[in-house]
C-alpha cells in the first residue's frame, strides 16, 4: 500500500467520515504487505477478534447481544464515547448498552446525544428509523485489555422484536476514533444457507408460509386472519430481496406463534427463492444516491442505502448543479433523475411499508369481500374481474405487448378501489381518531403500496415505463401512484393522532413528505402528452410545498428545506415540458400554478428555508429558475392563458398571495427582483402579464422597491 493512499485511509477515517462508503471500508484490503499497521492498531488487533456487523439484537425481551474490544492502557485511561449508528430504535429505553459488568444504560433522548437532523427529526423513536447517537462511558467502565460491549433488547412494543447495531466505535475527547476500520467485517448476505437444505423442509415451509395460523405477538395469543403470505409478498420475496437474515425470520416466525421447527423451515423457503437479493432491512427501498440508475433495474427498489442521505439541505446543490448554478442544468428539455439526487431525510424502511395489521384484521368480511380485495387477486364475493395479479402474469406471458392494459384497466381500478374503501372509513368523530384506528386506515394504504410492489417485482415491469408512455424522459417508474395515495395527508389521518412511531405532530409530515418523495422517485408524471392524470399528474404538485413547508418545522425549531423545493420545482417544469398547452384537461400540459410555481420560492412561510444557502447562490438559482421558467411561459398565445390556461380578465390582481396565477407572479416578481434576479427579466415578464392580466397594476410591480420586515420581505407592490 503506497505512503499517499495510507494516509488518504487515516485522513478519513480520523475525519469522522460519516458515510463510510468506499476509502475507509476498503481500507483492510489495501493493507498489503510490507506495510506494518500502526502499533496502536496492532495492539488492539491482538486484544480483541474481528467484529461482524450488523449485530442483531433480536428476540424475546430480554435478549443480549456482545461484542469484545481491546484498548491500550492510554486510551483506557481517557474520556472516552461510544458512537454507535443503530436501525430500529422505534421507542425510549427499546435498548440498554453496558460496559463489562457496569450496570445497564438505557438509550433515550434524555440520556444519548442523537447526531444530525436525526435529532430534529425525534431523535429515539422518532422519524428516522437510522440514527447516529453517542454516550458518555462511564468512568473506570473499560480497562486496557479486553473489554465486553453489551446490548441487550429491554421490552417490546407489542410490534417489534429488537434492533440492529449498524455500526460502533469509541470516541476521544477530540473526536477521533479509537477502533480502526479493519477491526470490523460486514456480513455477506450470498454466504447465507438455508438452515434446513432438504426439499421437503423448504417445501413446508413454503406451505407454513402461505397458510399457518398465526397469533398477534408473543404478548399476544390472539388468533389473526392474515398469514404471512398477506402482509408481505405474496411469496416472500420481500424477505430475501432486502437481506433479512436467517436469525430475523426465525425470530419473527416465532413472534408469531411458530416452533422453532416451523420457523427454520419458513427461513429455509425464504433463503431459498430463486430473487435477487440487494437490499438491506436498514436501506429504505428506493432511497436516491448517486449511481443508482446505472444498476441493473433489479437493485433499483434497493435503493442507494441510508448512507446516501446527505448531513444537510445545502448539500443537495451539488447533486442538483454539478457545473455550478446555471440554467443549463434544470432545463426543461432535460430529465433531473430524481432517484440519482440524495436528500436529507430517510424514506420509509421496508419494516415500515410493511402493515402493522392486516385489512382482514383491521375491517373482518368488509375487506374480505370488497372490490379492493377482488382487484388484487380475485379473492372475496364482489363482482368477478380480471385481478392486477392474473392480467400481469398474462401481460408478463405476452411479452409485455399489452402493457398499457395493466396501467389503464384494472390498475386504474386498483388505486380506485383502494380509495373506495377507505374514504366511508376515513379518521373522524364517526369513525374514530385513535391512533389505533389511524393504524388501520394507515395498514389498508401500505398493504396497497406492499402488493403494489410485489407485482411490480414478480412481473418484472419496473422497467416498462415506455410501453406505456412513449414520450417518457424515463426508462424505469412504476405504473401507479400508489405511495403517493398512502401519505398520512391524503388518507386524512388526524395530525395528531397518526398512530405512526411516537404519534407526535411532526410524524404526519414528515411521512406525508416521505411518501410523497417515494411518488417521485417511481411515478413522477412520465412526461408524457396524455392529457390524463396517470400520464401528467400522478404526483399533486400543489401540495408538495405544503408538506416540504411542514418538514422544515421541526420539534427542534426550523430546519432549511428550499434545495429539496428546488428538486420539486425543476421536476415539476420538467414534466410539464410538452406538447400540451396550459389548457389542457387536468393540468397536463405546462402548469405555472402548479408543478412550476416559482412564487413558492419566496413566500413567506418558507423563505427560513433558505437559511443554510448563500445569498449569492439563492440569486443564482433565482435566476436560473426565473429564466428557465419564462422560456417557456412566453411560447404561448394569450388566448391560450385565458381559455382554460389560468387566467381570467376579471380576477382581482393587487399581489394578494392566493390560489391565482395572476397574483402570484405579481407577488413574485419584486421578490425576485429583490433577491438578485435579473431586473430587466422581471420587468420583461411584467410587461408580458399585462397582456394577459390587464386589470393589474404591473407598472407598479416594475417599479416595486422591497425591503426586510421581520423575518420576512415587504415590498411597495404588496396589499396595504
Amino acid at each position: 500500500m503506497s505512503k499517499t493512499k495510507h494516509s488518504s485511509f487515516l485522513l478519513c477515517c480520523l475525519a469522522g467520515v460519516t458515510s463510510w462508503l468506499t476509502g475507509c471500508l476498503a481500507a483492510p484490503e489495501e493493507l498489503e504487505t510490507g506495510q506494518p499497521e500502526p502499533v496502536q492498531a496492532s495492539a488492539r488487533r491482538e486484544l480483541a477478534p474481528a467484529i461482524t456487523l450488523p449485530i442483531e439484537v433480536l428476540g424475546a425481551e430480554g435478549v443480549t447481544k456482545s461484542v469484545t474490544v481491546g484498548l491500550t492502557a492510554q486510551d483506557a485511561q481517557q474520556p472516552l464515547r461510544l458512537w454507535l449508528q443503530v436501525y430500529n430504535l422505534s421507542y425510549a429505553n427499546k435498548a440498554s448498552v453496558r460496559f463489562n459488568s457496569g450496570a445497564w444504560l438505557p438509550l433515550s433522548n434524555t440520556t444519548v446525544t442523537v447526531e444530525g437532523l436525526g435529532k430534529n427529526y425525534g431523535g429515539i423513536g422518532g422519524a428516522f428509523s437510522t440514527v447516529k447517537l453517542n454516550l458518555g462511558v462511564p468512568t473506570g467502565a473499560l480497562v486496557a485489555g479486553s473489554n465486553q460491549i453489551a446490548f441487550r433488547f429491554n421490552t417490546s412494543d407489542g410490534r417489534s422484536i429488537g434492533y440492529r447495531v449498524l455500526k460502533l466505535n469509541l470516541l476521544r475527547a477530540d473526536g477521533s476514533r479509537v477502533l480502526p476500520d479493519s477491526l470490523f467485517v460486514q456480513e455477506d448476505p450470498n454466504t447465507w444457507k438455508p438452515p434446513l437444505t432438504d426439499a421437503f423442509s423448504i417445501a413446508e415451509g413454503e406451505k407454513l408460509w402461505r397458510t399457518r395460523q398465526l397469533r398477534r405477538s408473543y404478548k399476544d395469543s390472539t388468533a389473526i386472519r392474515a398469514r404471512c403470505m398477506d402482509c408481505h409478498a405474496q411469496d416472500g420475496r420481500d424477505l430475501k430481496y432486502f437481506n433479512y437474515s436467517n436469525a430475523s425470520i426465525i425470530e419473527r416466525s416465532r413472534f408469531h406463534g411458530l416452533s422453532d421447527l416451523e420457523a427454520q423451515r419458513v427461513a429455509s423457503y425464504i433463503r431459498s427463492l430463486p430473487v435477487p437479493n440487494p437490499g438491506r432491512p436498514w436501506n429504505p427501498p428506493y432511497q436516491p444516491g448517486p449511481g443508482l440508475d446505472s444498476r441493473p433495474v433489479e437493485q433499483w427498489a434497493a435503493g442507494a442505502g441510508v448512507d446516501a442521505v446527505v448531513e444537510q439541505n445545502r448539500d443537495m446543490l451539488r447533486y442538483l448543479f454539478p457545473a455550478g448554478i446555471t440554467k443549463e442544468a434544470i432545463s426543461t428539455a432535460r430529465n433531473l433523475s430524481a432517484r440519482e439526487v440524495p436528500i436529507f431525510f430517510q424514506l420509509p424502511d421496508w419494516n415500515h411499508w410493511l402493515p402493522a395489521i392486516h385489512p382482514k384484521d383491521a375491517w373482518g368480511d368488509a375487506f374480505v369481500n370488497d372490490r379492493l380485495n377482488m382487484a388484487y387477486n380475485g379473492e372475496g364475493t364482489a363482482t368477478p374481474t380480471e385481478s392486477m395479479r392474473q392480467l400481469a402474469a398474462r401481460v408478463k406471458a405476452a411479452g409485455y405487448t399489452h402493457y398499457r392494459n395493466l396501467l389503464y384497466y384494472p390498475n386504474g381500478l386498483w388505486n380506485l378501489r383502494l380509495f373506495e374503501f377507505l374514504s366511508p372509513r376515513f379518521p373522524s368523530a364517526t369513525n374514530g381518531l385513535t391512533a389505533e384506528y389511524s393504524r388501520k386506515v394507515y395498514s389498508t394504504a401500505l398493504w396497497h403500496v406492499v402488493k403494489t410492489w410485489e407485482v411490480m417485482q414478480e412481473f418484472g415491469l419496473e422497467d416498462k415505463a415506455r410501453l406505456v408512455h412513449p414520450s417518457s424522459r424515463d426508462t424505469r417508474a412504476w405504473m401507479t401512484n400508489s405511495t403517493f395515495d398512502a401519505s398520512p395527508h391524503m388518507i386524512k389521518l388526524p395530525v395528531n393522532n397518526t398512530g405512526i412511531k411516537d404519534n407526535s405532530p411532526f410524524m404526519f409530515t414528515y411521512f406525508s413528505m416521505s411518501w410523497y418523495h417515494v411518488a417521485l422517485v417511481l411515478f413522477n408524471g412520465n412526461h408524457s402528452d396524455g392529457a390524463d392524470r396517470s400520464s401528467q399528474r400522478p404526483l399533486d404538485w400543489g401540495y408538495v410545498p405544503g408538506a416540504i413547508k411542514g418538514l422544515s418545522r421541526t420539534p427542534l425549531g426550523t430546519t432549511p428545506v428550499q434545495g429539496l423545493l428546488t428538486l420539486y420545482l425543476a421536476k415539476g417544469m420538467q414534466t410539464a415540458d410538452n406538447t400540451l398547452k396550459p389548457n389542457a384537461p387536468y393540468g397536463a400540459g405546462w402548469t405555472p400554478r402548479t408543478s412550476g410555481d416559482l412564487s413558492r420560492f419566496v413566500v413567506t412561510d418558507l423563505m427560513p428555508g433558505w437559511s443554510d444557502i448563500t445569498h449569492a447562490e439563492r440569486a443564482a438559482i433565482l435566476q436560473a429558475f426565473l429564466s428557465t421558467w419564462w422560456d417557456k411561459t412566453r411560447q404561448y398565445s394569450v388566448s391560450d392563458w385565458l381559455n382554460g390556461g389560468g387566467a381570467t380578465t376579471t380576477e382581482v390582481i393587487n399581489g394578494f398571495y392566493d390560489g391565482s396565477l395572476g397574483n402570484r407572479i405579481y407577488f413574485m416578481l419584486p421578490r425576485f427582483k429583490y433577491h438578485g434576479a435579473d431586473p430587466a427579466l422581471v420587468n420583461t415578464i411584467a410587461d408580458w402579464a399585462k397582456t394577459v392580466w390587464p386589470q393589474g397594476d404591473w407598472a407598479r410591480v416594475k417599479n416595486a422597491t422591497c425591503a426586510p420586515h421581520g423575518p420576512y420581505i415587504q415590498c411597495t407592490s404588496d396589499v396595504t
